[in-house]
């Protein structure tokens, strides 16, 4: 491999924490995985105290934590679902023999973790050094797209553990895999089609990451999660009313509706079906509506709110359409 040859590679794990040999590999824009160490020490006086004793404190690793980037792609995306989600994804197919449909929901993300492995080349030489982290989980996730721009996927990761002694694992990618992108893009509030120009929807999956405890183990033990938290924002034209009325209604029910955002691939798989990634939300608060006049250009108006639970349906939705037969 060489100095440009970086490398990302993800597995579910069997047991949480336990690293496994990754074996879904990505195209990723960037990653910000940090390691995190600790000292816990005191402050003793005794005669020589001038400086802190160079022996009196003991090491350990916090964790690690960051973020990655990606662009969501016709196929290889489907193994994400349950990470995002917290559910293992029903999957229905093939249709038009070829096209195979994965579906998420929320589900529980206790017991759900997985190993993630960087190549980080060094330079100039190229040699591969592979960090392997496990005891994966998504804290957060953010999914967004604008005008002349891929659908990204934006995560927040948090890992209990990294080894640097790990081989790194041969990486091999999907063949004939696209990206989804705006060109391909269909956004509906309350069953109409929106002509946005951004849109970003994100999720906060509410896990406590920091779970040390008097155990003669420093390790953190699994995250746990508590109440999850979703927003969504966009922009478009100020062509009506009809976005603002959502947010000025006096009624709660004035102020919900439904949205969706559907992403479609550019090749056939099948006679007529294209892959897709769709996001379906059947609450959304619509709280914040501005349309500012900022100079002789057309007036934009921007809209965002929360995802909300009717007490019935999953408040999100995740769904991939691909050739992929198991996600």
């Amino acid at each position: 491999m060489g100095a440009m040859d970086f490398q990302l590679g993800i597995a579910n794990e069997s047991t949480f924490g336990t690293p496994v040999t990754v074996s879904r590999f990505f195209e990723y824009e960037s990653e910000s995985m940090e390691e995190s160490y600790g000292r816990t020490e005191g402050d003793p006086l005794r005669v020589g105290s001038a400086f802190k004793r160079g022996d009196r404190f003991t090491p350990y690793l916090e964790g690690v934590s960051g973020s990655v980037q990606m662009a969501v792609m016709t196929k290889g995306f489907g193994i994400w679902l349950r990470h995002l989600m917290g559910s293992v994804p029903s999957t229905s197919g093939p249709a038009e023999t070829t096209v195979y449909t994965h579906t998420a929901g929320e589900g529980d993300l206790l017991g759900d973790s997985f190993t993630m492995q960087l190549n980080r080349p060094f330079h100039p030489a190229g040699t591969n050094q592979a960090f392997t982290m496990s005891g994966c989980k998504v804290e957060e996730w953010t999914l967004s797209n604008s005008v002349d721009g891929n659908l990204l996927l934006d995560l927040k990761v948090d890992a209990v553990s990294v080894t640097t002694a790990t081989a790194l694992a041969t990486a091999s990618y999907p063949s004939g895999m696209e990206n989804l992108t705006w060109a391909g893009g269909l956004i509906t509030v309350g069953g109409t089609n929106i002509d946005v120009t951004e849109i970003g929807i994100t999720v906060n999956n509410g896990l406590k990451t920091d779970r040390r405890f008097i155990r003669q183990n420093t390790a953190k033990k699994e995250q746990t999660g508590a109440r999850r938290e979703g927003s969504f924002s966009f922009k478009c034209d100020f062509e009506s009313l009809a976005m603002r009325t959502y947010v000025a209604s006096a009624t709660a029910a004035g102020a919900r509706a439904t949205f969706t955002g559907t992403w479609r691939g550019p090749t056939l798989l099948g006679t007529t079906l294209y892959p897709e990634f769709t996001v379906s939300c059947p609450v959304g608060r619509f709280d914040e509506w501005k349309a500012a006049t900022g100079g002789p250009e057309a007036i934009e108006q921007e809209l965002s709110g929360e995802i909300r639970y009717d007490g019935a349906s999953s408040p999100l939705t995740l769904t991939y359409k691909t050739a992929d037969a198991t996600a």
